[in-house]
């Protein structure tokens, strides 16, 4: 299976870390399709430094996974790039590997997102406090996910998987 171009229904806006942070949601649904399956968002944390075919790839080999398993409804997909903090010998800027990893997902897809609240902490945050960031923002703040039977799930732990 290759990776193609395709469009999106939206503009990317220009990130600057000089702008408050802003969760993204545009590609997260609001109501589950299937209410006899546990939701899912796939995270991936790490460098991206520079992001890759195959980071693109292990997205679309997770979701032909779960598609697979029948067991749940992928939701959406985030990449969240470590901050500058991180000290890898190497290392592209946090803001330029995030419009890097934006690039790759708005040229590629239609269910991914990268979130840039990780690349913006002064210090580097190790990968459970990381998820503990998506958790308050898919569960708190964003309330979860409403069933197609009017029932709110927003469990943590039945939402989230993580790729390291």
């Amino acid at each position: 299976m290759s990776i193609t171009r395709i469009s999106t229904p939206y503009e990317l806006t220009p990130l600057s870390f000089d702008t408050p942070y802003e969760f993204p949601r545009h590609f997260l649904p609001t109501i589950m399709k299937d209410d006899s399956k546990i939701p899912l968002v796939l995270v991936a944390c790490g460098s991206f430094s520079p992001v890759t075919y195959l980071h693109l790839r292990m997205f679309e080999m997770a979701q032909d996974h779960f598609k697979e398993r029948n067991e749940f409804e992928l939701l959406t997909g985030y990449y969240s790039p470590v901050s500058d903090h991180y000290m890898k010998e190497g290392l592209a800027k946090a803001e330029n590997r995030v419009k890097m990893c934006q690039l790759a997902v708005e040229t590629t897809s239609d269910w991914l997102m990268v979130d840039s609240w990780e690349p913006r902490q002064t210090t580097y945050q190790r990968t459970a406090v990381v998820l503990d960031h998506f958790d308050y923002e898919l569960n708190q703040v964003g309330g979860g996910i409403l069933t197609s039977s009017g029932k709110y799930i927003n469990k943590r732990g039945d939402a989230m998987i993580v790729f390291k």
